[in-house]
C-alpha cells in the first residue's frame, strides 16, 4: 500500500495493526531494565513511533510492546535510556503483545504497571 491510498487520520498504525515490514526501523539499544527501544517510521503514513519491547523469556506469552507516536524531532534525539520516560509523558499510547493476549489497546500513564512480569495474558483494565 502506498501512502497515498490511507490519509494521516486513517492509516492502520494508529490501531497498532500492521507488522514490521510496514515500518522502517532504527534500534536505539537497551536500557538498564532489558528493554529494547526503537524509533519507526510508518512507510504508510509517514508517522514516527517510539516503540518500547521487553519479553521474560522464562515466562510462556509475556512479550510486551508499548509504542507512541513522537515528533520527528524527539524521533532525532531519543535514547534508550529515555525511552519509557517520553512513553509515559504522552497523552496516549498503544500497549500489545503476547502478555495482553495479542490485543492491543490505547492506554496512558506509567508503564511500570504493565512491565510486571506474569505468566500467560493479563487482563486489561477496563480504565486503561
Amino acid at each position: 500500500m502506498q501512502a497515498s491510498e490511507h490519509g494521516p487520520g486513517e492509516c492502520p498504525c494508529l490501531r497498532g495493526e500492521g507488522d514490521y515490514r510496514d515500518f522502517e526501523t532504527r534500534v536505539l539499544g537497551v536500557d538498564l531494565d532489558y528493554g529494547e527501544a526503537s524509533v519507526l517510521r510508518c512507510r504508510r503514513c509517514g508517522r514516527h513511533w517510539l516503540e518500547y519491547f521487553v519479553e521474560y523469556e522464562y515466562l510462556t506469552a509475556s512479550g510486551r510492546w508499548f509504542r507512541g507516536v513522537i515528533t520527528p524531532k524527539i524521533a532525532a534525539s531519543a535514547k534508550a535510556t529515555s525511552a519509557k520516560r517520553l512513553l509515559e509523558g504522552l497523552e496516549w499510547y498503544l500497549r500489545g503483545g503476547s502478555a495482553f493476549g495479542g490485543q492491543v489497546f490505547r492506554t496512558s500513564g506509567d508503564l511500570d504497571l504493565w512491565l510486571f512480569p506474569t505468566p500467560g495474558p493479563r487482563e486489561p483494565n477496563s480504565n486503561q
